[in-house]
């Protein structure tokens, strides 16, 4: 009877601890791109930006659901974003629904704006030149 205990309690903390780290997350959006003067542009509805983001520039992204101790990775092409600060967006309830997360880029050339969340890929159809 104890070994049943203890195979209970093992398996009850296994499951535990692997859902620990596990995602909630609905969908994440590339919203928009920006260079250090603050000028940029909406990207949702865009399949190529207008304007040219060499250099340092930021990013922003809404992730929808719960992220549960992850951080989205946000790449533009082969720039690796930073993440800087999160903003909770709420329904008209009250309820936290999402979360508006900016990120700044270092050395960016061009490439494709990337939203990953664990290793599922969200968004990647907006080119940043």
């Amino acid at each position: 009877m104890k070994n049943i205990k203890h195979i209970l309690i093992l398996f009850l903390l296994l499951n535990l601890s692997l859902f620990a780290y596990s995602s909630k997350v609905t969908a994440a959006y590339a919203i928009g791109v920006f260079d250090e003067q603050g000028n940029g542009e909406n990207v949702q509805h865009i399949r190529k930006t207008k304007n040219d983001y060499n250099g340092t520039c930021y990013s922003k992204i809404v992730v929808f659901g719960k992220l549960l101790g992850q951080t989205p990775k946000v790449n533009i092409g082969s720039s690796k974003g930073h993440y800087m600060k999160s903003i909770p967006i709420y329904n008209r309830n009250k309820i936290k629904i999402a979360q508006e997360m900016t990120y700044k880029h270092y050395n960016l050339k061009k490439g494709y704006f990337e939203v990953r969340v664990g290793q599922k890929l969200f968004d990647t159809k907006v080119f940043v030149k």
